[in-house]
């Protein structure tokens, strides 16, 4: 019996596209004739597939199969990678194309549609890779840009459906969450961790474990990404972009965003206005 995340289906990539900051879909629902995968390196958004729905951040990979209405919507400017790929089988010869398709689709009500990769520094070396290879030529980089897919793929096979919502730490989530919601405020981080009742040593050590990220880098993470986003859709001057993402002045946004992000607000927006 054939699944989704069945050992003897592989992908073959078929194309690659990362989307840096995205504030909003371009269509709040697609439908694709390939299998489609958004693995997140930044931000959030909402998503329905079939009677599936949640909220995908940085380290969830989402998998829509082609056919399927992919209902989606920005809730922090994110950055996620889009890859279009087919499904094979390692026994093909058991099974016409027609064949495998149909078993593919007849297992989707047990199909993980989301999952959490546990080893996430692994995850952002291969979705760094992916946007690299600018020497090669397009058969080399599709090569190289498929074996990632493929380690991506292995990763998927290695978290169980029931697993997924065990690697939620629910006072982390709470305290992401309020994150989210303040980032242009002050937020005192030993205050907050005293809130949801964890020492500031707790707090810093199980927020590193769940999100990847210390929570000061988290949250300076998510004031950048907006920043971005401000940057390249706007017109806002900078010392407006600066409150608006919680920060003093434009002086100290520009100090902070030319060291994250190697590059001037002003030359930012420059290279991504469209």
């Amino acid at each position: 019996m054939m699944t989704l995340l069945s050992s003897n289906l592989f992908p073959i990539l078929s194309h690659h596209n990362f989307w840096d900051s995205k504030s909003q879909f371009q269509l709040n629902v697609d439908t694709y004739d390939l299998w489609v995968l958004f693995a997140v390196e930044s931000g959030s958004f909402s998503y329905r597939i079939a009677e599936v729905e949640g909220m995908a951040r940085m380290g969830d990979v989402v998998v829509c199969p082609p056919g399927f209405p992919f209902h989606r919507s920005v809730i922090d400017a994110v950055s996620f990678h889009f890859i279009g790929f087919t499904l094979d089988s390692v026994s093909r010869d058991e099974f016409s194309l027609n064949e495998r398709e149909q078993a593919v689709q007849q297992q989707l009500s047990e199909s993980v549609f989301k999952l959490t990769i546990q080893y996430r520094n692994r995850l952002a070396d291969n979705l760094n890779s992916l946007k690299q290879h600018s020497g090669y030529n397009e058969e080399q980089k599709l090569y190289w840009q498929n074996h990632i897919l493929n380690d991506i793929w292995q990763f998927c096979r290695q978290t169980p459906a029931n697993q997924v919502d065990e690697l939620a730490d629910p006072l982390i989530e709470q305290a992401k969450a309020y994150i989210h919601q303040n980032r242009d405020q002050d937020i005192s981080m030993h205050n907050l961790a005293a809130e949801i009742g964890l020492s500031p040593v707790q707090f810093s050590r199980r927020f590193q474990r769940s999100a990847g990220l210390a929570p000061s880098h988290y949250l300076s993470k998510l004031r950048i990404d907006k920043a971005k986003s401000l940057l390249t859709e706007t017109h806002l001057p900078l010392e407006q972009i600066a409150q608006a993402c919680g920060y003093n002045n434009g002086f100290y946004l520009s100090r902070i965003f030319s060291k994250k992000v190697k590059v001037s607000p002003s030359e930012y927006r420059r290279m991504h206005r469209v």
